[in-house]
């Protein structure tokens, strides 16, 4: 097995990677959340922050990479893999892969083409990508076949239907090698013609008028020994955020109007729809669908399943290593206390509890609540430090609302039950992290939490895991090769520091974004640690109304470019996955609106749960003052009954 310093920072989808350790390192849990419609003949747009997994969905249905699958298919580890992809219907037990995959790259060449109108530039920018298609079509197709170099592309034969008669730009050529020749030649052309463009006119440019290689792609058919090949075609363009607008639109609704018979992917950042993105609810598309990775792990009865596919990622990576015993990444995390360690810490909590509820011994009405809890004080246990902390919220509430209420006998332990919830429990276990200093962010769900649904930030936070398991390798027995709760949120505090620190460095408006996240923060970090605890377990997102929205999005008044630079920050926060927006329906007591969580891991830097669900509206007012002034936080009042 190869030495790797450390597996969880190589990122699969690079080219550096083999198509060996791509298959070995890719988790088959992303097929299972790919929507059937995605192989229809149509056009699909895939969107992600980066490193949200988009290039390796496409890689995955290249003809190399599909090889590599069949030929691992009775490996052990890769069996579900392959089942994956069979249950797409793009490899078979004997025939190998039947879809021809074509991933196309717009990272380089597409945004150097010229401007200006009167170069013709979209018509240099279909015969690119026309004769990229083509190109990586027979270099596929190659591969597809087995052949050992393209130069041998002449032993498959061509045929052209009806459709591909009107092709004006593409060649009908009888043999493969023609094409790409064609293909060569016409790519240096369109080169040649950008470094003369000064002295070219229009009618010596290699323009085309539409984009033909989508026709001529579904239309070809391959001839191989008789044998009709690779009838399955999917055309995969990735980074598309890299095309300039102009190039972007014009390559989408002209695809769109081809009305392709062969389903196209089209890949790209969130970046890409800009401001568009704090409104994109509204977009209705009839002829495009449009796929938020983000939404493959939280729609519908996919919540909670990132969990599953990010431990399936973090085990396969651990097992490309020897440093360490491999495994489940899991079984490094240690997630039981040892009391000894957090004595202390229980003892001043139940201290707290008997001091602020000292008051209500003469109160009858919480005389069986205190009763029940009185055996708990001389507990020395987590969980009984749970229960406590929640009554004291439960209390808490009670007094809040009693002046509404005629109680006048004393509340039952049933109702102290009834009470109770998972919300008040995860308020509880927030308030113990804040209060007492006991652990809350260990753990693998907790890790994978930190995510938020992106696979870059889970490798990035578990490279670091790594290091300090390979540094107790070195330093201590093997029996000793966990990290404890307390050791894992110190690494991960540290973490989301570094991720805080770095933001004014990643972004046009830098330091503004994160001056407006800390107000966030703070925002929600004092309405998290109320005493009565009202949105448990915590408040970790705000709410612009639609009436706010359209607030936002004033084009005149003294403060129009203020608020066009918070529409900015916002969209570039959430195209970069340091906030995450979600839909808010209105109900009979307000109305729609979105909700703008922070990060997970900017939540452990402000000290607050990773649950979703909990937000506070805001005004837009809020921000005009946050970006110009750092929002001074409320000192958060302590868990007492006073």
């Amino acid at each position: 097995m190869l030495h790797r310093a450390n597996p969880f920072l190589e990122r699969m989808a690079e080219r550096t990677t083999s198509d060996q350790e791509f298959v070995r390192l890719f988790s088959p849990k992303i097929l299972e959340r790919l929507p059937a419609a995605a192989f229809d003949g149509a056009v699909h747009v895939f969107r992600s922050p980066p490193g949200g997994g988009k290039t390796t969905i496409l890689r995955a249905f290249t003809p190399s990479a599909l090889k590599a699958f069949w030929n691992a298919r009775k490996s052990q580890h890769l069996t579900e893999s392959f089942q994956g992809l069979a249950a797409r219907k793009v490899l078979a037990e004997v025939e190998g892969p039947l879809l021809l995959g074509v991933l196309l790259s717009c990272a380089s060449g597409y945004a150097d083409l010229p401007a200006v109108a009167s170069f013709a530039p979209e018509g240099l920018f279909r015969a690119l990508l026309d004769c990229r298609i083509v190109l990586r079509t027979l270099r596929n197709l190659a591969t597809f076949v087995g052949l050992s170099s393209i130069d041998q592309i002449d032993d498959v034969r061509p045929e052209y239907d009806d459709s591909l008669r009107d092709l004006q730009s593409i060649p009908r050529s009888k043999t493969l090698s023609k094409l790409v020749e064609w293909a060569e030649q016409r790519e240096r052309s369109v080169y040649a013609q950008l470094d003369a463009i000064e002295g070219t006119s229009i009618d010596d440019m290699p323009a085309h008028v539409r984009f033909e290689g989508v026709l001529w792609l579904q239309g070809i058919t391959f001839i191989y020994r008789d044998k009709i090949v690779a009838p399955q075609r999917l055309l995969m363009i990735d980074d598309l955020h890299k095309l300039r607008r102009k190039q972007r639109d014009l390559l989408v609704q002209e695809l769109i109007e081809i009305r392709p018979n062969i389903p196209i992917w089209l890949a790209e950042r969130n970046i890409a729809l800009g401001q568009e993105l704090l409104s994109q609810g509204a977009r209705v598309h009839r002829d495009v669908n449009e796929y938020d990775l983000e939404e493959f792990w939280n729609s519908g009865t996919n919540k909670g399943q990132f969990t599953t596919y990010a431990q399936n990622i973090l085990d396969r990576r651990l097992d490309t290593q020897n440093i360490i015993p491999t495994g489940s990444f899991t079984q490094y995390l240690r997630t039981e206390y040892n009391l000894d360690e957090l004595r202390n810490e229980i003892e001043k909590g139940v201290g707290k509890f008997i001091s602020s509820t000292q008051r209500l011994k003469t109160n009858s009405l919480y005389t069986k609540w205190l009763e029940h809890t009185e055996s708990l004080t001389t507990q020395t246990n987590l969980d009984g430090l749970k229960e406590l902390y929640t009554t004291l919220i439960l209390i808490a509430r009670n007094e809040g609302k009693r002046q509404l209420s005629f109680e006048l006998t004393a509340l039952s332990t049933d109702e102290l039950d009834d009470r109770d919830s998972s919300q008040v429990k995860g308020a509880a276990e927030i308030f113990m992290q804040e209060d007492l200093k006991i652990p809350y962010y260990y753990g693998i769900d907790r890790l994978c939490a930190m995510a938020t649904n992106n696979i870059e930030e889970l490798l990035s936070i578990a490279a670091v895991l790594y290091d300090n398991l390979k540094a107790k390798q070195l330093l201590r027995r093997r029996s000793d090769l966990l990290l404890s709760p307390q050791e894992q949120e110190k690494i991960f505090k540290e973490i989301a520091k570094q991720k805080h620190d770095f933001i004014p460095k990643a972004h046009t408006e830098g330091t503004i974004a994160q001056r407006l996240l800390d107000a966030f923060g703070s925002y929600c970090y004092e309405k998290t640690f109320l005493k009565n605890a009202p949105y448990a377990p915590g408040v970790t997102g705000l709410r612009l109304s639609s009436t706010e929205l359209v607030k936002l999005y004033t084009t005149n008044g003294p403060f129009a470019n203020k608020l066009e630079t918070i529409r900015k920050v916002l969209s570039e926060c959430i195209a970069e996955n340091l906030l995450v927006f979600r839909q808010s329906a209105a109900s009979t007591s307000r109305e729609s609106g979105t909700v703008f969580y922070l990060n997970r891991t900017l939540c452990v830097y402000y000290g607050l749960p990773l649950t979703f669900g909990g937000w506070q509206d805001i005004k837009v007012e809020d921000l005009l003052s946050w970006i110009q002034h750092e929002r001074k936080s409320i000192q958060k009042k302590q868990l007492e009954i006073i």
